[in-house]
């Protein structure tokens, strides 16, 4: 069963910096086609922390998952 939750943590994981990525991708794309004013440095500066700290929890999700799968591995016992 905790084999099941580390693939599980580690797909979620993966999938969720799949998408910060192409966040991230559409916010650079933001910054170089509009012109710099208040309202869009406000919005991409707001669009870049979302993205970087679902990266950062992401992460952290993948590591527990891949601890969890080494702990289970038959290898390691």
């Amino acid at each position: 069963m905790k084999k099941i939750l580390a693939l599980f943590l580690i797909f979620l994981g993966s999938g969720f910096v799949i998408y910060s990525l192409m966040v991230l991708a559409s916010c650079f794309a933001l910054l170089s086609s509009t012109e710099f004013n208040s309202v869009g440095i406000g919005y991409s500066i707001g669009t870049l922390f979302g993205p970087l700290l679902l990266i950062a929890f992401s992460r952290w999700m993948i590591r527990r998952g891949i601890k969890l799968f080494k702990q289970n591995s038959p290898l390691t016992k």
